[in-house]
């Protein structure tokens, strides 16, 4: 492992076997649980499957030292758990240990696109290829497909979180997605692109001595963020009915950053104060 300054951080990827997903997951969850009990253990989540791969878990589990975490990973204890969680487990693990940089704060964006649904098919067909694509660039942490929701929602939207905006910005500017994006175009309408700039650091300084979990400040974020799309379409189609792509998304992000930086995370952040210091 590389020995440069950051957070050892290893990524599995499990497939439940097809009926046993309610006792896969508690498995899960003790291999969590006996990690942390683990030397150097500085956190873990499990991620549940995502559209597109309806068995497969992420666990991440990060460390002080990648010493401490290969003797983590290499302990018999694990390895006891492992064994008698096979039978629940289709498959091989996929396992990824990397080194994350202290100073990266993760940062979200969001794309909220209409479908013609005549089209469905080819367009799920295509976001899961991208989908795959954008699991396997640097620095991705997570992303969500929340599908519409009838007389409230009409449209597509895509939550995903990279470890750094060099990392978002990186993969938002790849051959690979764009010739991807490319071939969605006939199937949709003109997305909406909000990037959450500069991450979540400076919505969650609560003047501890430590910053809220990173899973709880993802859960504040996708708080604010749905109804920010909501507002976002609203206010889209009736201002500019038919914008130019270019001016769309410019507007998006500049609407889309005030309302969340001004308007929805501070409240929510005082709200869930005493939850997010836990």
């Amino acid at each position: 492992m590389s020995g440069r300054a950051g957070t050892p951080t290893v990524i599995v990827a499990r497939s439940a076997r097809p009926g046993s997903e309610r006792a896969f997951a508690v498995w899960l969850e003790e291999l969590v649980d006996e990690s942390s009990r683990a030397p150097g253990f500085i956190g873990a989540e499990i991620q549940q499957p995502r559209t597109g791969k309806p068995n497969e878990w992420i666990t991440v589990y990060r460390f002080e030292t990648a010493e401490l975490l290969d003797r983590w990973l290499d302990s018999p204890r694990r390895q006891a758990i492992i064994a008698r969680g096979a039978e629940l487990a289709e498959g091989p693990a996929r396992e990824q240990v990397v080194v994350i940089e202290r100073n990266l704060d993760p940062v979200t964006a969001i794309i909220s696109v209409r479908v013609d649904p005549e089209h469905l098919d080819e367009y799920l067909e295509l976001y899961h290829q991208i989908d795959d694509a954008m699991s396997r660039a640097p620095g991705f942490v997570r992303t969500e497909l929340f599908e519409p929701v009838p007389g409230t929602q009409d449209d597509h939207v895509v939550v995903f979180t990279f470890d750094g905006r060099d990392h978002l910005d990186a993969w938002l500017d790849s051959p690979e997605r764009r010739a991807i994006i490319e071939r969605m175009q006939p199937f949709i309408e003109s997305p909406h692109l909000i990037n959450v700039v500069g991450g979540f650091g400076g919505w969650f300084d609560l003047g501890g001595a430590t910053e809220p979990k990173r899973w709880k400040q993802a859960v504040v974020v996708l708080m604010a963020l749905y109804p920010t799309v909501l507002a976002l379409t609203l206010i889209d189609d009736w201002i500019l009915p038919d914008p130019p792509l270019a001016i769309d998304i410019l507007i998006g992000n500049i609407i889309g950053v005030i309302i969340l930086t001004w308007f929805l995370m501070p409240p929510l952040t005082r709200l869930l104060a005493r939850w997010l210091s836990r």
